[in-house]
């Protein structure tokens, strides 16, 4: 199969977890014998075509007021302009029209939209491509892509929101199938309408590849005197970042410490540089996965926006450490309370830092829950399974596609 991926961005270090996912996806569809194809927004004016890793990357010169994967946020007008223009952004479809002339595609594989806009589906469906639709976020039901707004997850569509998402529900139904990386965000797409009579609609949890985790060379280290408390991820608001400070603050464990890896936009970055006035705790900017698990003892994914599914939990678990997650999103879907982590409320700022204070006084549970990740981590570094799914998935697409074009016939 040639498989067209459409995302909004390929750089690994500019992104985050979808961008991960997608390049591991690719890498073992390629490695299973497929063509894979990546297409992307970028800064740069035009389309311009590169490979890398055995995969060919098309590059589309953004049409609209900026391009976001940037340091530093817009204005708010211009963040205004910016969705009203990618709510429907025909600008960006002659790109598409051009890759999928030059490609033929078997079938398209659609990530984050962002900058392609819901425009995508229908041009795709134009060409009588089929296509899979992964959910990794809430683009098509929030412009933000994260339901959450004013420090509260959102319950249905704010006028706001409806008014830039006008035809997105009728156009998801035009795809052949709709994946989410956990059952939690499927079935919130699902509550409001969108991918009704989609033939195919599924979870499947992500993957990593253990070498792409780097462990196999990365240092052993003991659990510490203190309890050595980590977050690694995106530096927002919406992360759950300032409760986590304040619990640490708390709990108050002689020896222990939190350290935090990750970036964000310039404002929050220099936010969380100001409450932290606390040598225990270390803000230590971006860190491979290999360096930073082994010097922590457990990890806490406080999220308080919906996580879709966080790779940080099942990453923690490769690596042997435990999760205390948030009851949040698809977290509870990958941690079992109580056996290879702690489930809690992340406003809840004193149960949190009760919890903290158990951990540190029996470390027993940590060393128990340690083992249970471990052994929990194994259908997240199964590669091979995760990427027959899609081979299966995607074979699906294209028969029903086929059936439908055969019917159409006069």
């Amino acid at each position: 199969m040639k498989i067209l991926f459409l995302h909004a961005l390929a750089d690994i270090d500019r992104g985050g977890g979808a961008e991960v996912i997608v390049w591991e996806q690719m890498r073992g569809l390629r490695a299973a014998g497929h063509d894979c194809v990546l297409l992307v927004t970028s800064d740069q004016a035009g389309l311009t075509r590169s490979e890398q890793d055995g995969i060919t990357v098309w590059r589309a010169g953004i049409r609209n007021v900026y391009w976001p994967y940037q340091k530093k946020r817009p204005a708010a007008l211009m963040r205004l302009l910016w969705h009203g223009l990618d709510s429907i952004n025909p600008w960006m479809q002659d790109y598409l029209k051009d890759v999928l002339v030059q490609e033929r595609p078997d079938v398209a594989s659609l990530h984050n939209l962002s900058g392609w806009s819901a425009a995508s589906l229908g041009t795709l469906a134009k060409f009588h491509v089929p296509i899979v639709q992964v959910l990794h976020d809430y683009y098509l039901i929030c412009a933000k892509a994260n339901m959450y707004n004013k420090e509260q997850n959102c319950t249905r569509q704010c006028a706001t929101c409806r008014a830039f998402r006008l035809p997105h529900r009728n156009l998801s139904r035009r795809v052949q199938a709709v994946v989410g990386v956990s059952q939690f965000i499927i079935d919130r797409h699902r509550s409001l309408g969108y991918f009704d009579g989609v033939p195919i609609q599924r979870a499947i949890h992500n993957a990593r590849a253990l070498r792409t985790l780097g462990i196999e060379d990365a240092p052993t280290a003991p659990l510490h005197d203190g309890v050595r408390f980590g977050y690694i991820g995106r530096l927002d608001r919406s992360k759950g970042i300032e409760p986590l400070i304040a619990a640490f603050l708390q709990a108050d464990i002689p020896g222990s410490e939190l350290w935090i890896a990750g970036s964000g936009q310039q404002g929050y970055e220099q936010r969380l540089r100001g409450l932290i006035r606390d040598s225990r705790i270390r803000l230590l900017g971006r860190q491979r996965p290999a360096e930073f698990y082994p010097q922590v003892d457990l990890i806490v994914v406080p999220s308080l926006w919906n996580d879709n599914l966080p790779g940080v939990v099942f990453e923690a678990f490769a690596f042997g450490k435990p999760v205390i997650g948030a009851r949040r999103g698809g977290i509870p879907e990958m941690i079992r309370d109580g056996y290879n982590g702690w489930l809690v409320e992340p406003t809840d700022i004193s149960a949190l830092a009760n919890l903290m204070c158990s951990l540190h006084a029996r470390r027993e549970l940590l060393a128990a829950a340690s083992y249970a990740a471990r052994v929990s981590a194994t259908p997240y570094t199964d590669l091979r399974t995760w990427v027959q799914r899609y081979e299966e998935l995607y074979r699906e697409a294209i028969s029903i596609q086929r059936h439908a074009l055969f019917d159409e016939r006069p």
